[in-house]
């Protein structure tokens, strides 16, 4: 019987040992850089979702080793320079971090899924790119290139789309799933399928600031789809003076908003055609207003003297114009009727102007 007792509880600490090494109570994040260039350089655990600094060490000859310990796991961030980083999911256990294949941390079950889904993400685009530089060859004609690129992109879309779900239904609630948000799978997904799939997700993933910002700007969309009144947005004209969306739109003619930033290329690159609506249209009941966001104040004017621009400026001082209506991306331009309705967003290049061209002469 003394016997029994004592094999019994050597098998009960066994199994204590085991249970407690197979649920770590703290974590240790490892790394190395290539060389001792940033020995004793202070760098930190960046979260994802906030940016907020959550523990910090010193890098000691090449490497650098971080210790604590986390309730809930989280999608984090090492960076050493913009081009030498890493990203890991900080859960507790040992964690390797890759610095030199910044989306390969190891060592932990949550980064070990990542790894795999950030390798199947980079052969899948690596995929996509063979397979649009076969088509240009294929098809020599841009138009004809265009047309059978369109079909075959529709067909990948929809494969991104299932594999989305797939994802989704093993991370529904964790920090994978806020990763496979990042992923190209969904990054390159249109607005309304990432609401649709986003919101199937657990309460704890739906909680998260970026999965909160991504709701509310589908719900913002939603509020001013095509069809929906316009909404108001205060700010300054280019001199400083108070001015309102609403001191254009809803009074009698078609305006186009036109929200840009002097830094954004795209922006710059539709001016020529709003230009080009603008001095057509402009004594037929038809003006362009551009709403500056995500800018400094102070930019506004350099830019319009260098594009030439004669058409009225908002300047987003509440900088919450882009929130109002779900977007987030620029250039955003809009169509409104006379009556204030919204017509068409998303306008851009020649098929901007031929659908004002078609509207204007069917007035």
């Amino acid at each position: 019987m003394k016997h029994f007792l004592l094999a019994s509880a050597a098998l009960l600490t066994l199994f204590c040992a085991c249970t407690t090494q197979s649920q770590p109570n703290a974590y240790t994040v490892e790394g190395e850089l290539n060389d001792t260039l940033f020995n004793g350089q202070k760098i930190y655990i960046m979260r994802f979702d906030d940016r907020k600094l959550i523990d910090s060490t010193l890098v000691e000859g090449n490497k650098f080793t971080f210790t604590g310990k986390v309730d809930t796991a989280s999608l984090c961030r090492i960076d050493i320079t913009q081009e030498v980083f890493g990203i890991f999911i900080l859960e507790n256990g040992t964690i390797r971090v890759n610095l030199e294949d910044y989306d390969q941390p190891s060592g932990t079950p949550m980064n070990e899924a990542l790894a795999k889904i950030a390798a199947e993400e980079d052969s899948t685009f690596t995929f996509y790119s063979q397979k649009r530089k076969e088509f240009k060859q294929q098809y020599p004609d841009k138009e004809e290139y265009r047309k059978q690129w369109s079909a075959y992109e529709n067909t990948l879309y929809q494969s991104w789309e299932q594999r989305c779900r797939e994802l989704y239904k093993e991370h529904n609630d964790d920090a994978v799933g806020f990763f496979i948000f990042y992923t190209g799978f969904m990054q390159r997904l249109t607005s309304e399928t990432q609401e649709n799939i986003l919101e199937g997700l657990g309460p704890w993933l739906k909680s998260t600031k970026t999965i909160q910002d991504v709701l509310m700007r589908a719900e913002r969309k939603k509020i001013t789809a095509e069809g929906k009144p316009f909404v108001d947005v205060k700010g300054n004209d280019a001199e400083g003076k108070e001015i309102a969306l609403s001191d254009f739109v809803g009074k009698g003619n078609y305006v186009l908003m036109d929200m840009w930033a002097s830094w954004c290329g795209p922006c710059r690159g539709e001016i020529p055609n709003l230009a080009q609506l603008y001095n057509r249209y402009k004594d037929k009941g038809f003006t362009v207003v551009g709403l500056f966001v995500w800018d400094e104040e102070g930019n506004l004017k350099p830019a319009l003297e260098e594009e030439k621009i004669t058409w009225p400026q908002i300047v987003d001082t509440e900088g919450n114009a882009a929130d109002l209506y779900g977007v987030d991306g620029i250039p955003q331009i809009i169509l409104f009727a006379p009556d204030g309705t919204i017509v068409k967003r998303d306008l851009r290049g020649k098929d901007m102007i031929q659908t004002i061209d078609q509207i204007m002469n069917n007035r």
